[in-house]
């Protein structure tokens, strides 16, 4: 599942390590709290994931029930999580998102 870095004060960013959603490979980068512009949660028959949405990115974090997610969603919403990291293979995903310019292009 998923491993969140709590912090005391509130932070205006959190660092996110998993694997990247298009090519396989371990991936990690920053997130700001200001850039994220959706965060919903996929109920799954064993676990939970919280969908963090950027213009840029999307991030799935898995968690195993309900409580934890409640837990988590009130960390993000006072800005209190400062890092992001998979406690198991692939529980925590990063997919860059193609932007509406990149797509004209190709």
């Amino acid at each position: 599942m998923t491993h969140l870095k709590i912090i005391e004060q509130a932070t205006d960013e959190f660092s996110i390590t998993g694997q990247n959603g298009n090519t396989g490979a371990d991936d990690s980068g920053i997130i700001f709290y200001d850039d994220v512009t959706k965060v919903h949660v996929m109920p799954d028959r064993e676990s939970f994931t919280i969908q963090v949405l950027t213009p840029d990115v999307a991030v799935e974090m898995d968690f195993p029930d309900a409580d934890r997610v409640r837990d988590a969603l009130g960390l993000f919403e006072t800005k209190k999580v400062s890092e992001v990291s998979p406690e198991v293979p692939n529980s925590v995903r990063i997919t860059p998102l193609e932007s509406e310019e990149q797509a004209i292009q190709k």
